[in-house]
């Protein structure tokens, strides 16, 4: 992989924009709803930035993000009167999420661990001139 940066924030970024149209199809039933899925767009938006900047510390952001659209998944998914396009859209957002996510620190951890295995298998079977 070359740059994960700018792939994992360009996913973050997709993740905004499908947050902006779930800003017309969903209800709001509080205005302390809309202003809970504002601060969450703008740190969507936030975390973007600290991503393309290669900010190690974002990855909390992206947890907690996370953390936040598997709850808000859980709760829409158990509404019957929720538009339909929303509950994709955050279905769509949990995933992408997950995903930039793994692309910054689980792929690159598992490439390091197979990596680093490989050398150990290669160092035994060379070591070993018996076979």
């Amino acid at each position: 992989m070359k740059n994960k940066y700018s792939l994992s924030s360009n996913l973050i970024l997709i993740t905004f924009l499908i947050g902006i149209v779930n800003l017309f199809f969903y209800d709001y039933k509080s205005t302390q709803e809309l202003v809970i899925f504002i601060a969450i767009l703008i740190a969507r938006y936030f975390l973007f930035i600290l991503i393309k900047r290669r900010f190690e510390w974002s990855r909390y952001l992206l947890i907690l993000i996370i953390i936040r659209s598997i709850y808000r998944l859980c709760v829409v998914m158990g509404e019957v009167d929720i538009h339909p396009v929303t509950k994709i859209n955050l279905s769509l957002q949990v995933l992408i999420s997950m995903l930039a996510f793994a692309i910054l620190y689980i792929f690159p951890k598992m490439k390091e661990w197979l990596s680093d295995r490989r050398k150990y298998l290669s160092a035994t079977t060379v070591s070993d001139p018996q076979h």
